[in-house]
């Protein structure tokens, strides 16, 4: 097992780590993750989230606490920005192994978690500051956990998923374990009582704090008010997962002959995982690729089982060369991109006053450390 966990871990570093610091920070949810870990580090308010200097309600704290972690440790960077949402990769990819092995021997449990580090999705995923890839280590681990009955570190590892992203945190991992065993032995007071103190203190700590104000944006505009459509941010159709699944495992679309083949029958609770991840998002009104993460262990697992090996060499050949040229591409991309730019000048200029327009740029809040107001009309722009 310890030579597995070893492969495992050096395909997670090449996969799920390296140049993740090629990019400078992208996408407004990183910026605006980033921009809130650094203030709770210089104000030591770990509490209250704020961005731009505006109390951040959207996310709970727990990815802010480890990148907090990271920044200590490595410094401020892209990479240690980057490096908590590798490292739950490398965890989920671990956990995948676990999983295998409830169902194959060690080779085929390995199969499974190398097809897990090969799906490309989740390079990119491990490679971005937001809280998903830490929530699907999470909820992995905990249904992982509750399969082995061991239900009270289960409900430990589902209320760090709770602290992670809030309530799909749960819903998730208990929705497939009520799949996979049809049992309610899970509810147990002790861990209930565990699942309250360590994820439910901080949304107490809220809500004591702002009252309803903070319950209405989190839990009801953010959470059900999404998932219901009643807020409309990413309308996109029932097409959308399928493509989104396909492309991640694009290397391995030919292999769904072996999957069809080789199919067991007790590889069937795996099956239930994902199709119940499936369709619970496909019901959703608002659509995001990153919602399919946790669909991905179950995935690999089935085709870890099924695959042959000389299949996976060649898989693996072809996923470092395109991993090698995506980096390549995103390494040239950088030298023309915006946000390196302005932050340069900003910099060297030191402007007493700096304003957004219209829109504001949460990674230019993050580099420069300041405050930035946004103007919504240019004539208000002087003085």
């Amino acid at each position: 097992m310890r030579r597995d966990i070893l492969i495992i871990i050096v395909f997670s570093l090449v996969f799920f780590v390296m140049g993740n610091w090629v990019l400078s920070v992208t996408s407004v949810d990183e910026g605006r993750n980033l921009d809130a870990t650094l203030r709770m580090v210089e104000t030591g308010d770990f509490i209250v989230p704020y961005y731009n200097c505006q109390e951040r309600f959207e996310k709970p704290p727990l990815l802010y606490y480890i990148t907090a972690l990271s920044f200590k440790v490595f410094g401020v960077n892209e990479f240690s920005a980057r490096l908590p949402s590798g490292l739950a990769a490398m965890g989920v990819a671990i956990m995948v192994y676990l999983f295998g092995l409830e169902f194959m021997d060690k080779q085929r449990a390995l199969y499974g978690a190398l097809v897990y580090c090969l799906l490309v999705h989740n390079w990119i995923e491990a490679r971005a500051a937001v809280p998903e890839m830490t929530l699907t280590f999470f909820m992995t681990l905990g249904l992982y956990l509750f399969i082995k009955s061991r239900f009270t570190l289960g409900w430990t590892s589902i209320a760090l998923a709770f602290l992670t992203k809030g309530p799909v945190g749960v819903v998730l991992p208990v929705g497939a374990y009520l799949l996979w065993k049809r049992d309610l032995r899970f509810v147990q007071l002790k861990g209930l009582v565990i699942f309250a103190l360590v994820g439910g203190s901080w949304y107490m700590a809220m809500i004591a704090k702002y009252g309803y104000k903070y319950f209405y944006r989190f839990f009801i505009y953010e959470n059900i008010m999404r998932y219901t459509g009643q807020r409309k941010t990413h309308p996109f159709g029932l097409w959308y997962y399928p493509m989104v699944v396909g492309v991640s495992y694009v290397l391995f679309i030919p292999a769904l002959y072996f999957l069809k083949k080789n199919w067991q029958k007790r590889l069937r609770p795996l099956l239930w995982w994902a199709g119940f991840v499936f369709v619970f998002f496909s019901l959703a009104k608002n659509r995001l690729h990153h919602y399919m993460l946790f669909l991905y262990p179950p995935l690999a697992i089935m085709t870890g089982a099924t695959i042959k090996r000389s299949y996976l060499r060649v898989a693996t050949v072809l996923a470092v060369g395109l991993l090698v040229g995506i980096l390549a591409l995103a390494a040239n991309y950088e030298r023309t991109r915006f946000v390196p730019r302005a932050v340069q000048v900003i910099r060297e200029k030191s402007p007493e006053r700096l304003f957004f327009y219209k829109s504001d740029d949460a990674a230019i809040v993050f580099y420069t450390r300041r405050c930035i107001e946004t103007k919504e009309d240019r004539t208000n722009l002087k003085g």
